[in-house]
């Protein structure tokens, strides 16, 4: 996978968020972090997902209701545009391996 694939299948993993960044620069800013975050526990696998809402929940103090949203779009519309073999594809780019 090169790197001309690797953006377009980012931008499309990351498309969901576009209504909610298109309102201001601030939501911009913000669901281009929450993109690339969700788009490296996607890549690593259920542990860092896992982890990833943890973070969400203590650092950005998101309690369950403000998180439930997102992790719906999340396993709903951006991690299935990203087949398995893309994300080992992915997993081999970036040098991940998965816990077993």
């Amino acid at each position: 996978m090169d790197q001309a694939e690797v953006q377009a299948l980012f931008r499309k993993f990351a498309a969901p968020l576009a209504g909610y960044a298109a309102t201001s620069a601030a939501r911009k800013d913000l669901a281009e972090m929450l993109a690339r975050n969700l788009w490296m526990a996607m890549i690593a696998g259920p542990e860092l997902e896992e982890e990833t809402w943890q973070v969400f929940k203590k650092h950005a103090k998101l309690d369950d209701d403000s998180l439930q949203p997102i992790k719906e779009l999340y396993f709903d519309e951006m991690k299935p545009v990203v087949s398995e073999e893309q994300r080992a594809a992915l997993r081999v780019r970036y040098r991940l391996r998965r816990q077993e």
